[in-house]
């Protein structure tokens, strides 16, 4: 639990004890930050794959991305050198994996409906969220030097729904911020395992494989199928390969970089969202979003350092996609077998999560 003690906001000076690191040559921390980008660039290929099924509704995606997870258990078993199922934890697993398919789920949908890049943004309101949660699931009292970040996520998030402008309103708005609440649950459940020893990764990424596809199978109860036909299937692999690609790559930058720096560098996913939205499909995010992704990105910097131990890890991932995070609780011993992300998600296999 938190102490008393004052803190002091220098996230910056963070940042340079953390690339100063005694423990890290350069070549080491060259190896992260390409890692890290590498791992940011997989969650991009792996929206961009569902923004290229346009046809196919967002169950059936989440279906097909839990099938296709599946299949890279094994592979994800000799990285990691984690069993896959220990029959510990069974239900905070399964509401682990419940929450991150959510989440997934719901990111899917906001892709429908708005561009990759306002998509990307709203999947990091899960450290907003997580922020909110925190204090009554895992009993951790907020930082006041937190709340000027918090402030800073909820006015960016007023300006993405331009909320002056009720004719601007956007469902899918209203689903990317779903998925960051989900994402967020999903990471209060992780953190809760963490404090009683729990550390698989791929234990975690199967149970959401498994609920990914319960998930899209209740999803896609009511409308009609359409099967992959033709290059369909490279994209519908692709959700999964890329998802887990990611997953490889943060495992590895957390192996050589400090955890702060994973999380800086994982913002440059907003920005090869955007690249890709302009580049793929002409997307031109409005004033609105540039002003709110950016409150929503300085604010989350923010609540890097000032958050409850709980949220000591890497949120703005994903969860919604196919990313998993381990919580760090202030120390990075455990580097190996942490990742950030999932989204989902992300997997942030999500946006991403795991």
């Amino acid at each position: 639990m938190m102490g008393h003690s004052s803190v002091v906001y220098q996230p910056f000076k963070r940042l340079k004890m953390a690339l100063k690191s005694k423990k890290r040559n350069r070549g080491s921390i060259t190896m992260g930050v390409v890692t890290t980008l590498l791992a940011s660039l997989s969650f991009t290929f792996m929206s961009a794959c569902a923004k290229w099924l346009p046809e196919m509704p967002s169950g059936e995606m989440t279906l097909f991305r839990g099938i296709v997870g599946l299949f890279f258990i094994p592979l994800l078993c000799l990285q990691t050198k984690e069993h896959f199922f220990s029959g510990k934890h069974k239900w905070m697993l399964c509401l682990r994996g419940l929450f991150g398919s959510i989440a997934l789920f719901f990111y899917f949908l906001s892709i429908e409906g708005l561009t990759l890049g306002d998509s990307q943004i709203l999947s990091q309101l899960a450290a907003f969220f997580m922020c909110l949660l925190s204090p009554l699931f895992l009993k951790e009292k907020l930082p006041r030097q937190a709340i000027p970040g918090m402030l800073a996520i909820a006015v960016g998030t007023l300006c993405m729904v331009q909320i002056w402008n009720f004719n601007a309103f956007n469902i899918y708005t209203l689903f990317g911020i779903g998925g960051g609440f989900f994402s967020a649950a999903a990471y209060i459940v992780i953190s809760r395992l963490a404090e009683k020893g729990f550390r698989s990764n791929t234990e975690i990424v199967f149970y959401f494989q498994i609920f990914s596809i319960l998930v899209g199978l209740s999803m896609s109860g009511n409308e009609s199928w359409i099967l992959p036909e033709g290059w369909d299937w490279f994209f519908v692999i692709g959700l999964g390969l890329f998802a887990l690609s990611a997953q490889m790559f943060m495992t590895w930058a957390f192996q050589h970089v400090n955890s702060l720096v994973v999380s800086f560098l994982m913002y440059s996913e907003i920005l090869f969202h955007v690249i890709f939205g302009w580049a793929f499909w002409d997307e031109i995010m409005a004033p609105a979003s540039w002003l709110g992704g950016a409150l929503i990105v300085a604010g989350s910097i923010m609540l890097m350092v000032f958050k409850p131990k709980g949220i000591d890890h890497d949120t703005h991932h994903h969860s919604l996609r196919g990313r998993v995070a381990m919580p760090v609780a202030g120390k990075e011993k455990a580097a190996g077998k942490i990742t950030g992300g999932l989204p989902a998600t992300s997997d942030q296999s999500l946006p991403k999560s795991s």
